[in-house]
């Protein structure tokens, strides 16, 4: 008796895992297959071709950029809304402070973008939660930018998902969503793309570990090239990608 009552507490303290998987699938359709988040151009300037090409970019600049700016970010929301009373004029700061950070227009475009439709899901899929609408009235309040990092650590209270759980999947996502887009800017096939993503994600627990640590006056990442880059791919003569 005692042990199905302690199998039945275990299951319990998982219920989140499921909905993890599910939010974090390519299936849920938030938009981010029509962005290569700036990899697109990168790629042609730097003329990359191949697995270990991808390889160096998650080690050069996603591995930084989830270490200093966006991990670290996502860290903070979350903590401000673990607490009794959520400071929303806090969690606005971050907002803009985010929308900063992302100063070539198409990353951050696709940012805002990738966030409405992550709530467009979540409001249909889970109808009844307090802090989606306190969000809502707090967002017409006070003007939040709505970036896909604050509604991806909204997303994770709902789901009651365990702060480092948040951080890898976060970090999955992030290394998925290029490794997709190199299918068809690198021409690579499934087989290399797993191997590179599979290198991505071997670095993601010391990426979390380094990201916990960081304070918010330390927090942020800026690589001018990639993101001159990025705002030269509005006026591409051609593009496979939004962003």
């Amino acid at each position: 008796m005692i042990a199905t009552a302690e199998i039945a507490q275990e299951q319990d303290l998982w219920m989140w895992l499921p909905h993890l998987i599910q939010v974090s699938d390519p299936l849920f359709p938030t938009g981010g297959y029509a962005h290569s988040l700036g990899l697109e151009e990168w790629a042609a300037t730097c003329n990359y071709k191949d697995k270990q090409d991808l390889v160096t970019f998650f080690e050069e600049h996603v591995a930084c950029s989830l270490t200093r700016l966006e991990l670290p970010y996502l860290h903070f929301i979350i903590q401000l809304l673990d607490k009794e009373q959520i400071d929303w004029q806090q969690i606005k700061r971050l907002d803009s402070e985010i929308n900063a950070w992302k100063w070539a227009s198409e990353i951050r475009e696709a940012s805002l973008a990738q966030g409405r439709g992550r709530l467009r899901l979540l409001k249909k899929l889970w109808t009844n939660e307090s802090i989606m609408q306190d969000y809502e009235e707090q967002a017409k309040e006070l003007g939040f930018y709505g970036h896909h990092l604050l509604i991806t650590a909204i997303q994770f209270k709902i789901l009651g998902v365990p702060l480092r759980a948040g951080l890898l999947a976060y970090g999955y996502q992030s290394f998925a969503n290029f490794s997709s887009a190199s299918i068809k800017l690198l021409r690579m096939s499934p087989e290399s793309v797993q191997g590179a993503l599979l290198h991505g994600l071997s670095l993601l627990p010391e990426i979390v570990d380094k990201a916990l640590v960081v304070e918010h006056d330390d927090a942020g990442y800026f690589m001018p090239h990639f993101d001159i880059a990025c705002a030269r791919h509005s006026t591409a003569f051609s593009r496979l990608f939004i962003s």
